[in-house]
């Protein structure tokens, strides 16, 4: 696996939180990486390690990317959805513009962080369209929380969206 460096965007450009990773699939449709347990991540307020593995499956066509938080027997703790725009790949350097509207597994599924989506569209003027487009991702959202199937090789886990009708 090659190592890359994940930077995650705010909407004006200025990368909030970044992470090395590992890039498990480079495939038509996106990316498969895996992230394990201790993973050093920067973030604008500060360093901690990721207390989980993580895969993160990224699209070029999408507005969201979607993580699996596993334990380290591979058992499923959340499904979480980041409402953020396709991935960008340049070198080995992978990132996104999060627009703060994300879904969960917990307790759901359901929406979390409406009111960093409120308070960050005010901020950088998201437009009603771009507002428009984060609320339609984050409905395809709560589908791929609710109906995904964790652990599917690369390919597959890629292209199950396909066969959800989102």
């Amino acid at each position: 696996m090659t190592e890359i460096l994940l930077r995650q965007l705010k909407h004006d450009g200025v990368c909030y939180r970044r992470h090395p990773t590992q890039l498990v699939a480079h495939l038509s449709e996106g990316l498969v990486l895996f992230s394990p347990q201790k993973t050093e991540i920067w973030d604008s307020r500060g360093s901690w390690q990721a207390e989980n593995d993580v895969y993160h499956y990224c699209w070029y066509d999408r507005w969201f990317n979607l993580l699996e938080v596993v334990d380290p027997v591979r058992k499923l703790l959340e499904v979480y959805v980041h409402i953020a725009s396709p991935i960008s790949l340049a070198g080995n350097e992978i990132s996104y513009i999060d627009y703060e509207l994300d879904a969960t597994s917990v307790d759901g599924p359901r929406l979390v962080d409406e009111d960093e989506f409120a308070e960050a569209a005010e901020k950088y003027g998201y437009t009603a369209e771009l507002q428009a487009r984060c609320y339609a991702a984050a409905a395809t959202a709560l589908v791929l929380v609710d109906r995904w199937q964790p652990g599917l090789p690369p390919e597959q886990a890629l292209a199950q969206i396909d066969g959800m009708g989102v």
